[in-house]
C-alpha cells in the first residue's frame, strides 16, 4: 500500500548528487491522478520538514479544447497546498515525423531543461504499470539493452536530475491512496485514443496479460532492472574502448577501432554517437552502413552515412561525427562585425571577447571595415609567426587536416579587403597583436558550451 511513509523510503533511497533537505523540487504536474498523488505526497513530506524547497510547473501542450480548463483546474489544486503553479505554454508540432506523443514530449521536455538548475531534482509521475507498457513497446520495436531497460528511477537532466519516485508503485496502488486521501484530478481524454501505441497497450493488451499473469509490472520490473545493469556494463566497457581510441572532439581512430571485435565496435559507436557527440542513436540498419561503408573506405574517399540529426563521415584516418544543420550559413556574402554582438550560425556561435596580447589588435580595426565571409576559393593569407610570405587557404586546410565539408563553413575574418584571422585556426599578420596590446578574441562555438560555459 502506498503511504507516506513508504513513499519518502523510496526516495530516500536515490542517490542524490546533494542533500536531500537542500534539494530543489520541481514537480512536472499533469493534473491527471499520478501527478496529483504524486504532489500530495510532497506535500505531506514538505509539512513533515523532509523536504523544504517545493515548486510545481504545468506544461500546457495547447492541443485540445480543453487545455485552458486544464490550466485551471491545476492551478486551483496547488493554491489549496499554498503553492504557486508555474504554467509555460508550449508549441507542438503537430505533423511531426516521430509522432505527436514524441513531439509532445520533446516540446515538454524543452521546456524542462529551461528551470532546472544545479540543484534540481525534477519529478515526474511514471509509475509500474508506465514502465511495463515501455518495456513492451520497446520490444516490440525490436529495441536493444538501452530500450530494454526502460525508464530509469534517477538519471542527469540539465544541469540537475530527474527522478521517477513511482516507478515501482502500481497504478492501482495510486488509485487507491487517491481516494484514501479525497484528491481531486482530471482524466485526460487522450489516454482513451488507442491510436497511440501506448494507450492500445494499455487498453487492448495489457489487461489481457494481467489476466493471465497479475503480477505482470513487478516481473517486467525485474527484466527492466537486470537490463539496466546490462546497460551499466556495456557503458562502462564502451569508456575503456574509448580511451583507447584517440577520441578528440568530434573524432575516432579508424585504426584502433578496426582492431576491435563487431561487437565492440558497435558498442562504443553507439555510446561514442550519443553519449559524447549527444546525436541521436542509429539504428541497426545505420551502424552496419557505418562498419562496412565508411571505416574501410581508401583514405581518399569521403563516404558519409546520415540519419535523423546525425552524419558520420571519414577523412583520412579519422572518423568525425557532425551535427546535420541545414542552412546552417547566410546566403549573404558577408555580414558587418561588430565587437560586442554574437552572430548564430546554425548550432554555433562567433563570440568576441576583449583581452590583452592575444588575438586581432583593437589598433588595427580602427576606424577600418571589419566582415564576417566565408570561404569562396582562391584565398591567401600570411599566418601569425609563418614569415611574410602569402599562403593558399586551401594548402592551410590541408596543413591542418581539416575536413574538405567543413573548411566553407569556417568564419574568416576581413579588415577592408584583407583577411584578417581564419576563426579557429590563425591570426594572420599584420592584424596579431604586439606584445600586452588590446585584442579581440574571436571564438566559433556550440550554442550548448556558449550557454554552460560562458566566455
Amino acid at each position: 500500500m502506498l503511504t507516506v511513509e513508504s513513499f519518502w523510503h523510496d526516495l530516500s533511497k536515490l542517490h542524490f548528487p546533494y542533500k536531500q533537505v537542500d534539494a530543489d523540487y520541481l514537480l512536472a504536474y499533469s493534473g491527471g491522478i499520478d501527478s496529483h498523488v504524486l504532489l500530495h505526497l510532497l506535500v505531506e513530506l514538505k509539512k513533515r520538514n523532509h523536504i523544504n524547497n517545493l515548486s510545481v510547473v504545468h506544461i500546457n501542450h495547447q492541443l485540445y479544447a480543453d487545455s485552458s480548463q486544464w490550466v485551471e483546474h491545476c492551478v486551483q489544486q496547488c493554491q489549496q497546498y499554498q503553492l504557486q503553479c508555474d504554467v509555460i505554454d508550449v508549441v507542438v508540432d503537430k505533423n511531426a515525423a516521430s509522432g505527436l506523443e514524441a513531439a509532445a514530449r520533446q516540446a515538454r521536455y524543452s521546456a524542462f531543461k529551461t528551470l532546472v538548475t544545479d540543484k534540481t531534482f525534477l519529478l515526474t509521475a511514471q509509475h509500474a504499470d508506465d514502465q511495463a507498457e515501455t518495456f513492451l513497446l520497446q520490444s516490440l520495436r525490436g529495441g536493444g539493452v538501452s530500450g530494454l531497460a526502460a525508464m530509469p528511477a534517477i538519471k542527469p537532466f540539465a544541469k540537475g536530475c530527474l527522478s521517477r519516485p513511482l516507478l515501482l508503485v502500481s497504478q492501482q496502488d495510486i488509485v487507491d491512496y487517491a481516494k484514501r486521501n479525497n484528491l481531486s484530478w482530471l482524466d485526460d481524454p487522450s489516454n482513451n485514443d488507442t491510436n497511440f501505441d501506448r494507450n492500445y497497450l494499455r487498453q487492448q493488451v495489457v489487461p489481457v496479460l494481467k489476466q493471465r499473469w497479475p503480477s505482470l509490472h513487478k516481473t517486467f520490473a525485474r527484466v527492466t532492472q537486470h537490463q539496466a545493469e546490462n546497460k551499466k556494463l556495456i557503458t562502462e566497457l564502451a569508456q575503456l574502448d574509448l580511451q583507447q581510441l584517440d577520441a578528440a572532439n568530434n573524432t575516432l581512430s579508424i585504426l584502433h577501432l578496426s582492431a576491435l571485435s563487431p561487437h565492440r565496435q558497435k558498442n562504443v559507436l553507439r555510446y561514442w554517437l550519443h553519449n559524447i557527440n549527444n546525436l541521436s542513436m542509429p539504428d541497426a540498419t545505420h551502424l552496419m552502413r557505418i562498419l562496412n561503408e565508411v571505416l574501410p573506405a581508401a583514405e581518399d574517399t569521403q563516404p558519409c552515412v546520415s540519419w535523423g540529426n546525425a552524419i558520420v563521415r571519414r577523412y583520412q584516418n579519422k572518423l568525425y561525427a557532425d551535427r546535420v544543420d541545414v542552412d546552417m550559413f547566410p546566403e549573404a556574402e558577408n555580414l558587418n562585425w561588430i565587437a560586442e554582438k554574437r552572430y548564430r550560425f546554425g548550432t554555433k556561435l562567433l563570440i568576441t571577447e576583449q583581452c590583452t596580447g592575444q588575438g586581432l589588435s583593437v589598433r588595427q580595426l580602427q576606424s577600418k571595415s571589419v566582415t564576417i565571409r566565408f570561404r569562396q576559393g582562391g584565398e591567401t593569407c600570411c599566418p601569425q609567426g609563418r614569415g611574410p610570405h602569402q599562403h593558399k587557404l586551401k594548402k592551410l586546410f590541408q596543413e591542418w587536416q581539416v575536413p574538405p565539408w567543413q573548411r566553407n563553413h569556417i568564419p574568416l575574418i576581413y579588415v577592408d579587403s584583407v583577411l584578417a584571422q581564419v576563426v579557429g585556426y590563425c591570426v594572420c599578420e599584420p592584424f596579431a597583436v604586439k606584445d600586452e596590446e588590446p585584442g579581440y578574441l574571436i571564438r566559433f562555438t556550440d550554442i550548448e558550451q556558449a550557454i554552460t560555459k560562458p566566455f
